[in-house]
């Protein structure tokens, strides 16, 4: 029964509380950056069915998938899981949310990669939003010299690693960033390369 700002007070006064001082924390031990070549990327999920997609075509369409790593916040529902239906606006029971890193991590490319995967859990009732679970992940970091932050429901194209780090490369700014709004994810990437995107 709080009003708004009463709610925005309790979430200040907790992160002040308990974000604020471990990010004191992590400032102090910060990775160096690495130059190896390799690219984090940075995956915040919620209740996201397509997550596990979104990571195995990462890694399996990266022309050099052994220097990906993945930073990956889940948060995801775990008992007592209730979903929207659109049609009628009713809720309705659904099962648990699935473990996009734990499915990732039993397929076949996963098992070689997965060391590459850093998670953290979040269960859905603890979730903060998508601006603190991109905050999160970005603590996932470990030094790599390519940071890349994508929703949990992209898809890629063939190299995209190798293509992207040299778009950046081509930049004329020493500290270069690339952004755009992608195209749907059921579009073939592969057939439609040379067509400019917003």
């Amino acid at each position: 029964h709080a009003t708004f700002e009463g709610i925005w007070q309790a979430y200040h006064d907790l992160a002040v509380k308990t974000l604020y001082p471990w990010d004191r924390d992590y400032l102090q031990r910060m990775p160096d950056r690495r130059n190896d070549g390799s690219i984090f990327l940075s995956v915040a999920t919620y209740r996201d069915e397509n997550c596990y997609n979104t990571v195995y075509h990462a890694f399996e369409k990266a022309q050099n998938p052994e220097k990906l790593f993945v930073g990956l916040v889940q948060q995801n529902c775990h008992a007592n899981c209730r979903s929207g239906v659109l049609a009628n606006l009713t809720m309705v029971d659904v099962p648990p949310d699935d473990d996009c890193g734990k499915l990732f991590c039993e397929s076949d490319l996963g098992q070689k990669y997965c060391q590459n995967l850093r998670v953290l859990n979040i269960d859905e009732p603890e979730s903060l939003g998508p601006y603190a679970a991109r905050y999160f992940t970005s603590k996932l970091w470990s030094g790599e010299p390519w940071f890349m932050q994508i929703d949990a429901h992209m898809t890629f194209r063939q190299d995209w690693d190798a293509l992207s780090i040299q778009m950046l490369q081509a930049s004329p700014s020493p500290k270069p960033v690339l952004s755009h709004y992608p195209p749907g994810h059921t579009i073939n990437l592969d057939k439609h390369n040379e067509h400019p995107t917003s």
